[in-house]
């Protein structure tokens, strides 16, 4: 699976592609089966990151940390340990992907989804430090005591056109802080047991985003490693 994992990542063209890739192969790693239904998934996993390190090159580097920041478990542990390794070998990261698992909060938002009463939309900006820009989009049904209804992963809400009602200037601005531990609550309250059982790709990056937010020491949702 390893070879698959990085021929998949080598063409990519900036580190949120990467994070993405990675966060959909960890998804796959997590639910392999054996032939009579048992899951191995940590074997495979831990398996991977160790073939990863063996290549011990740049690109292995790279996906390494992508593991370690949106992954959670022992595959995540392992490969945060396997990335400073190769870190410590003097291997460094492709230039497209230097800035992998560096992104920052640059604002957040709330504003009324004008479905059912109460229903709200939050809203929170990012972007890498080579300059590649998204934003994690959270609608939310107040029923059941708030639970995600709609996760995306957009273009920056700060692009949206003056008079769009999810323009920043048309919505009440969140302490950052404060809204990656509301996004990190939302999502474990809407995934049970914790996001990364979720099928969607898109709940591992929202979680390793709102981990991001939170000062280091705070909770700030599920999948911390």
């Amino acid at each position: 699976m390893a070879i698959y994992f990085r021929e998949d990542c080598r063409t990519l063209r900036d580190s949120l592609q990467l994070e993405m890739v990675v966060a959909q192969y960890c998804l796959q790693i997590r639910d392999v089966r054996t032939t009579a239904g048992v899951p191995v998934g940590d074997a495979v996993g831990v398996g991977v990151v160790a073939e990863l390190e063996g290549h011990g090159d740049p690109l292995s580097h790279a996906i390494l940390h992508g593991v370690a920041h949106v992954g959670a478990g022992e595959m995540a542990k392992r490969s945060a340990a396997a990335a400073a390794r190769l870190g410590e070998r003097g291997i460094g990261l492709p230039e497209e992907f230097a800035d992998v698992g560096q992104a920052t909060a640059l604002g957040a938002w709330r504003t009324d989804a004008g479905g059912f009463e109460g229903e709200y939309a939050l809203f929170a900006d990012f972007e890498h430090p080579r300059g590649v820009g998204h934003a994690v989009a959270l609608f939310v049904d107040p029923r059941r005591g708030g639970v995600v209804k709609h996760l995306g992963l957009l273009s920056p809400i700060s692009e949206m056109g003056p008079g769009d009602p999810f323009h920043p200037e048309a919505m009440e601005t969140v302490g950052i802080s404060a809204a990656g531990a509301q996004i990190g609550e939302l999502l474990e309250r809407s995934y049970a047991e914790s996001a990364v059982h979720s099928d969607d790709f898109r709940v591992l990056i929202a979680t390793a985003r709102a981990r991001s937010m939170v000062p280091e020491g705070v909770a700030a949702g599920p999948g911390a490693v």
